[in-house]
């Protein structure tokens, strides 16, 4: 399927294409058919209207070649290399944690490698990475699914797993500086953090490959708010501190992100 996807970007992008990449559990580990995404990074010529109308359509195209499965959940970043080696900027999709896992982590699949000498994004930009991207994450539709666990706990296992690991991942960026995978995840929240979520986080971790097992219900009814709450008042201590630290035009001026 990514050979597919690469195929269609080649041809798209033609001498514009500079190189693809297989990131996240693809490339890191940890990948778990029927749940994972499967994430790609085009690194291009240029940025703009006619650059994403070619990438929203190597998805299209890579889905309607490769039929149902994972096609379906295939993600496409992409940038220029400025914004691989310095940090996007633009219109591009190449959020901070996405970028570090490119640069650790990435498989190239086609073009030329050059990452060497990228600087990777500090741990101030992951975290704002992370609360933008949770302002447009936690919508309307996010909330009421996390405000009624017993439906939660009745829907398939990526749709589970996501809702609870998402947090996870992301409370661990915070407070390790790192990007790892969802199982670093769950090691450091269990294991090192011991969040008060860990019972069901573990879980989670589990129905990743096993399916949604039958305890779900009531872990998800115990621990489920906590684990938001927690990330929502993390992020927003991360959020006032820097603040104080920047000033109002600093990192810390995001909206604070998360549930009330």
């Amino acid at each position: 399927m990514l050979d597919e996807a690469v195929r269609w970007a080649r041809l798209l992008f033609g001498t514009g294409f500079g190189a693809a990449y297989a990131i996240g559990s693809l490339a890191h580990g940890g990948y778990a058919p029927g749940v994972s995404d499967v994430d790609l990074a085009l690194v291009v010529r240029t940025a703009g209207p006619g650059a994403r109308a070619r990438v929203r359509a190597v998805r299209g195209l890579t889905r309607w070649r490769c039929g149902p499965g994972p096609a379906e959940r295939l993600s496409v970043f992409w940038g220029r290399w400025r914004d691989v080696r310095q940090g996007a900027t633009g219109r591009v999709r190449l959020p901070a944690v996405d970028r570090l896992d490119l640069l650790e982590h990435g498989r190239l699949l086609a073009g030329t490698d050059r990452r060497a000498g990228a600087l990777a994004p500090t741990h101030d930009e992951l975290v704002l990475d992370g609360a933008r991207f949770a302002v447009g994450w936690y919508d309307a539709a996010r909330l009421a699914t996390l405000r009624d666990p017993a439906a939660l706990a009745a829907a398939d296992a990526r749709t589970v797993t996501k809702n609870v690991l998402f947090p996870v991942r992301f409370l661990a960026t915070l407070h390790t500086g790192r990007a790892g995978s969802n199982e670093d995840a769950v090691r450091w929240y269990v294991e090192e953090h011991r969040g008060p979520a860990s019972p069901l986080v573990a879980a989670a971790a589990r129905w990743r490959d096993a399916g949604v097992g039958p305890e779900a219900s009531a872990l998800l009814a115990e621990h489920l708010g906590t684990l938001h709450h927690e990330w929502a008042a993390d992020h927003l201590r991360w959020v006032r501190s820097s603040r104080a630290r920047s000033g109002p035009n600093g990192p810390g001026s995001a909206p604070p992100p998360g549930p009330r």
